[in-house]
């Protein structure tokens, strides 16, 4: 006797949190966070498979309203073996980091 699963239907579920902050008071942006939580349900168990969260900051360092940095963390963990449970070897994690060019010396890096 054979038995055939029904397919299941996965469920991705994003949630965004962005926070603004002025951190001196004087009416202008400081910096900027967002955090975007990715969720994946891949078999439709009600549990996630596989997780990803981005967080990106934005700050405005001298205070003139344009983004001065951008700092990105990219968390990313799937069930890889579906023991449910996420081992070392099922993350990942990637940062960036950007400033503006401006703000870079043109002298070369202390050795």
């Amino acid at each position: 006797m054979s038995h055939t699963a029904e397919p299941t239907e996965g469920e991705v579920t994003v949630m965004v949190e962005t926070e603004v902050v002025d951190v001196d008071g004087d009416g202008v942006v400081d910096y900027v966070t967002e955090v975007v939580t990715t969720t994946v349900d891949v078999d439709g168990d009600g549990i996630a498979d596989a997780i990803q969260q981005k967080i990106t900051t934005v700050y405005d360092l001298d205070g003139d309203g344009v983004p001065d940095v951008v700092e990105t963390t990219t968390i990313t963990a799937a069930d890889l073996d579906s023991d449910g449970e996420l081992g070392e070897d099922e993350i990942l994690i990637e940062s960036e980091l950007a400033v503006r060019e401006d703000l870079v010396a043109d002298e070369p890096a202390p050795e």
